[in-house]
């Protein structure tokens, strides 16, 4: 069985709405890195090593934002448009 290297024993963080969205390209290499990362720590020191259970967390993070980037529904671009735009004639929409 062949694993691959990480360099730091973290991941760096998960996206937040702040951030640009990752692609799921994106997401699906770091959570396979992440979880080559944690079998490889947990075969070398042990199931009960923190080292093991903080790399099996981050495992789990990756998988919930993934989980999460899929349900977001994707925005129109109007929407886009009048959240980039509030002042627009488009954005000014009310509901009485």
């Amino acid at each position: 069985m062949a694993y691959t290297t990480i360099a730091s024993s973290t991941v760096s963080p998960i996206s937040t709405p702040s951030q640009k969205p990752l692609s799921k390209a994106t997401f699906e290499t770091r959570l396979k890195a992440a979880l080559e990362h944690a079998r490889r720590l947990t075969e070398m020191h042990g199931p009960r090593s923190i080292d093991a259970a903080i790399a099996w967390e981050t495992v789990e993070e990756l998988q919930t934002a993934k989980a999460r980037q899929q349900q977001v529904s994707p925005t129109t671009a109007f929407a886009r448009y009048c959240a980039e735009n509030p002042h627009a004639p488009e954005s000014r929409m009310y509901d009485v």
